[in-house]
């Protein structure tokens, strides 16, 4: 089947009634605002049909609202079947059940991977951001607006997990998004949004990112703000973590520099465990000497450290590189 310019309105939208209630209409209005303006449906229209002036068209507010956007869709000239079927086949999902668009998309036989892409789309515009991530990460769609998405699921993620719900945190969300999807991301507030979401998630996963992912020139920036975050954020445990990381040459130098800069007092406990972790003991136990913190780092008390690297390396101090 093919719905044509002759095709009856009635054929795809039996209800006489418009089926756009009142508390439909607010929610996709209340969900455009928090889409920056403009729903992936709205997208969807402007690029697809060139639809102008697209709020004036949708929500449809009158069953003679719906009956004109429908017009407008499938006498479009700009679209194809399967595009023309996929905005009726959005239409039909903002209807309660999902019965009338699950019947539409088996009567014309809409291939899986734009009924995929639709409903992930649908999703995501009705801020249900967990029910999407299925569709959004199956590998025979193609998605629009990638940073979009990104930006979406990390802040819309936080904001619902902020409320109470059982709900994944935006960090999660967007992070799994990027690895299952692998878009290519140009903007740099795109690409500083997944480094803090990877940040949040795993400082080893951001620290990676700042090799593989990030441009040359914000390497620097993005390593010291990974450093001044595991300082201030569970330092605990993420100062340890720091410790840890397999730093090339540059990085310890930027490492050791952000160490320097800090005005958090574990950052020199943090220099005095790495500093341990190189092998460096004179190093260490001259920083043990001025370490601010008590307790903070696997409760070492770093008087009685210092005094056991000292007596510990003995006269060996002249042996060191």
């Amino acid at each position: 089947m093919d719905v044509t310019p002759e095709t009856p309105f009635s054929d795809v939208f039996p209800d006489t009634k418009n089926p756009y209630t009142r508390q439909i209409l607010d929610q996709i209005v209340h969900n455009r605002s928090k889409l920056d303006g403009e729903l992936f449906f709205d997208h969807l229209l402007v690029s697809f049909a060139r639809v102008q002036d697209v709020t004036q068209h949708y929500p449809p507010r009158s069953i003679t609202s719906l009956k004109s956007l429908y017009t407008t869709i499938v006498t479009s000239p700009h679209l194809d079947a399967i595009k023309r079927h996929s905005l009726l086949y959005y239409l039909l999902l903002d209807l309660p059940g999902g019965s009338a668009a699950a019947s539409f998309s088996e009567r014309i036989q809409l291939p899986h991977n734009f009924r995929d892409l639709i409903t992930a789309l649908h999703f995501l515009d009705n801020l249900k951001l967990l029910e999407s991530m299925p569709f959004l990460t199956s590998p025979a769609i193609s998605l629009p607006q990638p940073e979009k998405i990104l930006k979406i699921l990390y802040h819309q993620g936080n904001a619902a997990s902020a409320t109470g719900t059982a709900s994944p945190s935006g960090a999660s969300l967007a992070v799994t998004f990027m690895s299952i999807v692998a878009p290519v991301l140009e903007s740099p507030e795109s690409i500083e949004l997944y480094f803090i979401a990877q940040m949040q998630l795993s400082p080893e996963g951001a620290f990676l990112y700042t090799r593989t992912g990030v441009p040359g020139y914000l390497k620097t920036v993005f390593l010291k703000r990974l450093i001044q975050f595991c300082l201030t954020t569970n330092p605990a445990v993420n100062a340890l973590k720091l410790v840890n990381l397999p730093f090339d040459n540059e990085e310890k130098r930027i490492f050791v520099e952000a160490l320097e800069e800090s005005r958090e007092a574990i950052a020199k406990d943090t220099k005095v465990l790495w500093e341990m972790h190189q092998g460096r003991m004179k190093e260490a136990e001259e920083g043990a000497r001025s370490a601010k913190m008590r307790g903070q780092i696997e409760g070492l008390d770093w008087k009685v450290l210092g005094e056991g690297l000292r007596k510990g390396m003995g006269g060996r101090e002249g042996l060191q590189a």
